[in-house]
């Protein structure tokens, strides 16, 4: 058993029917069209351009496709309490004002009770496979993947590891990591597996755009997914101009940004400063929860409303338990616990850090700003179920282990 240090300062076969790629490779696909049949929605073209590869420098990517006439989406700066028509689709009589019962809507809801997994960093075979069943038995009902897939270049093995869990028609949804950026490209590379997994959410109703695994947006089940190859595929400024402007053009009242890598003050760890802010303070202005990876321990801050001011905390507020989301508010968290080694939390670097609610890592166990004496250290995934006690502006998280094991839990709400 590990004893807790004192913390001084924390109070395959493609099932496309049809295959496009279009772009300056023919290894590298920029966009996917898809002819399933009706029912098949497929990838759309960015309008913009600006998720594709190489335009790290372009200044235009996404301010223009901020949409400002409706970036609020769910009634913006109106709150949305006191208008019927404030989540903007139309049916005002979804807010249930009418009887005063029902709380207002912010925009389009989630299905009710949608439980998803969010994981990083995984490998192959072992504590990966259990990851994965954890996944399976938890009846979430899709995976987003933060990136770094297995560690070996294998795409095939990490995509028969998956249908071997989750099996063939589950919808998993990734971003690449560093270490799958040489296998990325080509007909058997990652990107063609993500496709491919991603194709069974397209089926059921998904709706996605721009580079798979990479600068993308998909929409499944009232969830919206911003997903970036932040300093992996993508570039940063490039990154940050794509996710501002994919969260503001939506009106789902829930959105999850997910990317793999961190700023250092983001993790536990001695992971550098990587992705730069940019990334970071797009997605606390438009109301987008960070999931990321990289660093292999599992981390959640506070609620943070000034990201990149080291010097006012990150604008950490409120308790420990309870996630404010909303425009200039979100929260982080590192799930890079998907089955790789589990690294140490670093005290010379994260001992003055003041944002911190949880951390998990294998000499350091945090859970809602309280100390835990005795615990192991095990692999696992964070689940989130939106659209929860009836109420679509509510959310509740856990992050559970291989043995069972909640490690973290806390609701979160959302914020106009």
């Amino acid at each position: 058993m590990i004893r807790n240090p004192r913390i001084p300062h924390i109070a395959t076969p493609f099932i496309l029917a049809s295959l496009v790629a279009c772009g300056q490779s023919q290894d590298k696909v920029t966009s996917y069209t898809t002819l399933g049949g009706a029912e098949s929605t497929g990838w759309g073209a960015s309008e913009s351009g600006d998720n594709q590869p190489g335009n790290a420098d372009s200044d235009d990517a996404a301010d223009d496709d901020s949409g400002d006439g409706d970036s609020d989406g769910g009634g913006g700066d109106d709150g949305g309490a006191d208008s019927g028509d404030a989540n903007g689709d139309g049916d005002g009589d979804g807010s249930g004002d009418g009887d005063g019962d029902d709380p207002p809507l912010l925009g389009t809801p989630t299905k009710e009770n949608l439980r998803v997994a969010f994981i990083g960093d995984q490998g192959l075979g072992g504590d990966a496979v259990d990851v994965l069943d954890l996944i399976k038995d938890e009846n979430a009902e899709f995976l987003v993947i933060a990136g770094d897939f297995d560690y070996d270049d294998d795409p095939s093995a990490w995509d028969e590891q998956t249908v071997d869990s989750l099996g063939e028609d589950y919808p998993v949804f990734a971003v690449a990591g560093n270490h799958d950026e040489d296998k990325f490209d080509g007909a058997s590379g990652y990107q063609s597996k993500i496709v491919t997994r991603m194709q069974n959410a397209i089926d059921d109703g998904a709706t996605c755009t721009g580079e798979p695994g990479a600068n993308s947006s998909c929409t499944y089940k009232g969830l919206f997914m911003a997903m970036s190859g932040v300093d992996v595929i993508d570039g940063k400024s490039e990154s940050a101009d794509y996710l501002r402007g994919q969260l503001a053009a939506n009106d789902a009242i829930w959105s999850v940004c997910v990317w793999h890598k961190n700023m250092n003050d983001m993790q536990a760890g001695g992971k550098s400063d990587d992705t730069g802010w940019g990334v970071y303070q797009a997605c606390q202005d438009e109301a987008g929860i960070i999931i990321t990876g990289h660093e292999h321990s599992y981390s959640r801050t506070l609620t943070l409303t000034d990201l990149g001011n080291e010097d006012a905390g990150h604008g950490a507020t409120g308790t420990a338990d309870l996630m404010v989301v909303g425009q200039g508010s979100t929260y982080v968290s590192v799930v890079g616990l998907g089955g790789r080694n589990i690294r140490d939390y670093e005290a010379d670097k994260h001992d003055d850090d003041t944002w911190w609610a949880s951390i998990y890592t294998s000499n350091l166990y945090l859970k809602n700003g309280e100390p835990v004496d005795d615990w192991e250290t095990e692999s696992g995934a964070l689940f989130i179920d939106f659209n929860v006690d009836g109420n679509p502006n509510k959310a509740h998280a856990y992050f559970k282990n291989i043995k069972g094991e909640v490690i973290d839990e806390y609701d979160i709400t959302r914020g106009e």
